[in-house]
């Protein structure tokens, strides 16, 4: 069969598009063939193409057509300095990326090809569309994540299963009003409605086992406050209610803290009573996403508030400590006697260690920056 030109193949694809308008309930892929004079091996080579090209999806058997005019883009003119915001963007997509997702490869290279000789970032962005190709292979991740984007771009709700981290799997209709990566465990999440909680509830995209859009549609509530529900988070767990944290970091890592505005709360001050030392205070409605950030920064960085979130850092030092074989004691006050002894390892060390020699192995045990 000759190849059919390119014009022609688009005409084709716009009349299998405007059909599947015409018919709210769906067509099968035959009926669709039937109707059009088409053989079904070309139909369903067109079907794939608009579906990849997000203007229709199946359900079951069934093939549907989005309401493509509300969300086509139009042209986008960009300096070339906005153009390097977009490449920062799509490089900080893919090094948050730990699977490969051809949805975003296909996005950077089409905005490669736009910006080969406007800003000269086309290889550049090429480069950045081959390291995504380059992650493991997740083929269910791939396809829940443009169901679930589908499901926020067309505003139909998606019926998902999840399966969350503590916990059996369970499955409920969803209504996403908002997506947020967060650097955290290379994630994304989605917060939206949940119809098993009748709330609002946020779920991690790499947890989903299934997902199927439904033909269910939904509206974002006029109330919801999109990405101010994230202000007092640290990065993905959101609240009203907030907590101070403070923490003191060593003098040796007091500039690398300066550096960056770490968080919309954030207040510096320099610590009165131990001269060097800086604090931080932030406030934050939950610390869970908090703690992986403080670990980070090992022996220097001291929890001083609140009483329980520096408890929990303080077991997990004492757990680290045993796991390399330390043997510990634990005060009544649970507070460090002095700077050479962070963490209250007390007399039990010093019966095997002198203070030199843990001043020598502190570092490689608390993992100094």
């Amino acid at each position: 069969m000759a190849k059919v030109a390119e014009d022609s193949k688009r005409k084709r694809l716009e009349r299998i598009y405007f059909l599947l308008q015409r018919h709210e309930h769906g067509l099968t892929e035959s009926e669709i063939a039937e109707k059009l004079g088409f053989e079904n091996r070309t139909t369903n080579n067109y079907l794939r193409q608009l579906e990849y090209e997000n203007k229709i999806s199946k359900e079951g058997k069934f093939w549907f057509a989005h309401d493509w005019s509300s969300i086509a883009l139009g042209r986008l003119d960009l300096e070339p300095e906005e153009a390097m915001v977009l490449y920062l963007a799509a490089r900080l997509f893919v090094k948050q990326s730990d699977r490969r997702n051809e949805t975003a490869e296909s996005a950077l290279l089409k905005l490669a090809h736009r910006l080969s000789s406007d800003a000269s970032l086309g290889d550049d962005l090429h480069n950045a569309a081959e390291e995504l190709a380059q992650r493991p292979e997740d083929e269910d991740y791939q396809d829940h994540f443009r169901i679930i984007m589908h499901s926020y771009i067309y505003r139909r709700k998606v019926e998902i299963t999840y399966h969350p981290y503590r916990g059996e799997p369970f499955t409920t209709t969803f209504a996403p009003y908002l997506l947020e990566p967060s650097a955290i465990g290379f994630a994304t999440y989605a917060i939206g409605f949940s119809s098993i909680s009748r709330q609002l509830r946020t779920y991690k995209l790499e947890r989903v086992l299934s997902a199927k859009l439904t033909r269910e549609e939904y509206t974002i509530p006029p109330d919801f406050p999109g990405l101010e529900l994230l202000r007092n988070s640290w990065s993905i767990y959101y609240g009203e209610e907030t907590t101070q944290v403070t923490l003191r970091f060593h003098p040796e890592v007091a500039r690398r803290v300066q550096e960056t505005n770490w968080h919309p709360s954030q207040q510096l001050a320099w610590d009165e009573d131990q001269p060097g030392y800086l604090l931080l205070a932030i406030e934050v409605a939950d610390t869970t996403d908090l703690k992986p950030w403080i670990r980070t920064w090992g022996a220097n960085c001291e929890v001083i508030a609140p009483v329980k979130l520096r408890d929990e850092m303080m077991g997990e030092a004492r757990r680290l400590a045993h796991l390399y074989g330390w043997n510990t004691t634990r005060r009544a006050d649970d507070t460090p006697t002095s700077n050479d002894d962070p963490l209250g390892l007390g007399s039990t060390f010093a019966e095997f260690f002198d203070k030199e020699e843990y001043l020598r192995c502190r570092p490689i045990l608390f993992n100094f920056k």
